[in-house]
């Protein structure tokens, strides 16, 4: 942990988090998995009825104002179905059937049997707003965007997808979940003043098509069609200058030519749109670009990142996420590192243990052997690449479960004096799925990523979305049909039902990536990060390194995929799994994702996660239990 004798400026989250990024002059980021929100699930009798769960991912930005057309809508854009929602599901076969699903009284009708998805593996898909016009057999939807945005049409033009493949013969129990992921994609726009002011008549339009069409089987978007026309972007509620639009994918080239239209005291600017945004020459389905931009009297154009000040209260050292640091971790010194050749790695038996290590083909990239008594955790996948010679889980895609599991071994080893009070109390509250160990070894598996993998399917996801349902039963999973989610309702949801224990944050600029991470420090809140290279990886963060300046030059992190950049294919030689891993932080002060993980590299840092250790909760419920800190 590392304390700052004054510390003025707090991070702001949420939408308050979106203006600290007014200065970026472009972003592209995912729009990362938030709580996925379903309805309560409804009691099925024995009559061979199956109960149908769709749940709504939620944006990362700009969704505190978002208005409450049909769905309702959380704050962080996640939302549940309402009374009288349509959904409209596909059911392939011979024949494929068309079934408009209406929810009334809490379940959706009318009521499907197994015997209605066929046999064998049913292939279901389905979509969200529903068109009543769509033909039975048919499966291309057709879909509009309002014109005007401003108001319910914004709501009213984005488009969910889902598909799922079941094999009905191992389906336990009668509920089937569908994650719907968005379609469409996301433009949001933040536009300041030269002089810090707008004009209040400021409005935005946003060039576009008007229509498309959804492959009901696939969720592909076809070339959309129709004419091109301006839309009526919608301002944020309490905002002067963000506005945001839900367009069709595509390429970025049809909009070379007046793209944005700004109006603002009777005179309109227009912005073109650059050939490329974040690396990217298109608009991606289901991701969102932050486009920042400034006003002035020449018109309009790129917003212009501001250097943020030094910051000597960090200047030069090196902070740990709280409780990590022990006097057996050794500090990194270039001078004392062990520098090993390229042959050393087929003998990874051999790696030094405490001491920090390298080797002479990558200088950047140092390790450290994790060793009994750090507070550090390295939680590894069976299958990175999903090779069938290795033995173990599948998967593949459960970086974010790693991360996760990583980040609750921290949370719940720091916290084990309120968890054992806990326990005294409440007992056992999950007596089929017994809560898993947070004891962590060198050679033994985590107890805590092995119960994800059994209880989620090998997909991608977030750490935030993991780790609030490990504790509160937070939806947001993509379940395992044989993992019985009525049976679990969270370890620690008796204490802190409802409550957001970790969450995410994107679109970072040089001054609100150091600023998150010393407020977490600060704060003695767990972090994690994602990193992208065309596809994204999730990993748990443990330290960083500031430079003389104040800025973070580097990061102390564990990757889940990382004990396999090690394994001898074909030895039977056991060795230490774990392992701390130490990169250089560079800034891109050009276009694109701003922090980079390495240097040389393209590997971006495009999300943190933070995770909140609810001590004020804790000492609340348990106010007799008394902790060293």
């Amino acid at each position: 942990m590392c304390i700052r004798d004054s510390y003025m400026t707090m991070f702001m989250c949420g939408n308050a988090a979106s203006a600290m990024r007014a200065f970026a002059a472009a972003a592209f980021l995912l729009f990362f998995p938030a709580c996925m929100k379903t309805e309560e699930p409804v009691s099925v009798q024995d009559d061979g009825f199956i109960e149908l769960a769709f749940t709504k991912n939620g944006f990362v930005d700009d969704t505190q104002d978002m208005p409450s057309v049909k769905a309702d809508v959380d704050e962080d854009g996640s939302g549940t179905f309402t009374e009288g929602d349509k959904v409209g599901l596909y059911i392939y076969g011979s024949p494929s059937r068309h079934v408009i699903l209406t929810l009334e009284n809490g379940r959706w009708t009318p009521a499907l049997k197994k015997s209605d998805l066929g046999s064998g593996t049913a292939r279901l898909s389905a979509y969200y707003p529903v068109s009543e016009a769509e033909g039975i057999g048919s499966n291309v939807h057709r879909h509009k965007v309002q014109t005007d945005q401003s108001g319910d049409g914004y709501m009213e033009s984005d488009l969910l997808w889902s598909h799922l493949d079941i094999d009905l013969g191992s389906l336990s129990g009668n509920r089937i979940e569908f994650p719907f992921r968005h379609a469409m994609h996301r433009l949001v726009i933040n536009i300041t003043g030269s002089d810090g002011t707008l004009p209040e008549d400021l409005s935005v339009k946003v060039l576009n098509e008007t229509e498309g069409s959804l492959s009901i089987y696939s969720g592909s978007l076809n070339d959309p069609s129709g004419e091109k026309v301006r839309i009526d972007a919608r301002k944020a509620e309490g905002s002067q200058g963000k506005f945001s639009a839900i367009l069709f994918p595509g390429s970025l080239g049809p909009y070379s030519d007046g793209w944005v239209e700004i109006t603002a005291g009777g005179k309109t600017s227009t912005f073109k749109a650059p050939s490329e945004i974040g690396g990217r020459d298109f608009l991606e389905s289901g991701k969102e670009t932050v486009l920042n931009l400034s006003l002035n009297q020449g018109g309009v154009g790129p917003g212009e990142e501001p250097e943020p000040e030094p910051d000597p209260d960090y200047a030069g050292k090196i902070c740990w996420v709280y409780g990590v640091k022990t006097p057996e971790t050794p500090d990194y010194n270039e001078e004392t590192v062990k520098v090993l050749t390229d042959t050393d790695k087929f003998y990874p038996w051999n790696f030094p243990s405490g001491v920090w290590f390298k080797f002479d083909s990558d200088p950047e990239t140092a390790y450290l052997n994790w060793q009994e008594g750090f507070r550090w955790y390295d939680c590894d996948k069976d299958n990175p690449d999903e090779s069938n010679s290795r033995p173990g889980y599948h998967d593949s895609n459960m970086c974010w479960a790693a991360a996760s599991a990583c980040m609750l071994h921290w949370w719940m080893n720091i916290n084990s004096d309120y968890i054992a009070a806990y326990d005294r109390k409440y007992g056992d509250v999950c007596p089929k799925y017994p809560r898993p160990s947070s004891e962590f070894s060198g050679t033994e598996k985590s107890e805590i990523f092995n119960f994800f993998r059994e209880a989620s399917r090998n997909r991608g996801g977030d750490a935030r979305d993991g780790i609030n349902w490990f504790i509160n039963h937070t939806p947001g999973l993509g379940l395992n049909d044989t993992f019985d989610d009525d049976a679990f309702g969270g370890y620690f949801t008796e204490v802190f039902k409802g409550m957001k224990i970790a969450d995410s944050f994107g679109g970072f600029s040089k001054e609100t990536f150091n600023e998150l991470i010393k407020d977490a420090l600060e704060n003695d809140r767990g972090l994690g990060f994602i990193r992208s290279h065309g596809l994204t990886h999730v990993m748990a963060l443990y330290g960083v390194e500031f430079d003389d300046e104040g800025y973070i030059s580097a990061v102390y992190y564990v990757d889940n995929n990382d004990y396999y950049n090690f394994q001898v294919t074909g030895s039977s030689t056991p060795f230490q799994r774990h392992r701390l891993i130490r990169k250089k932080i560079t800034y891109n002060e050009g276009s694109g994702f701003k922090i980079l993980i390495g240097e040389g590299t393209s590997y971006a840092i495009v999300g943190v996660t933070t995770m909140d250790l609810m001590r004020d909760v804790w000492r609340n419920a348990f106010p007799e239990v008394r902790t060293d800190d």
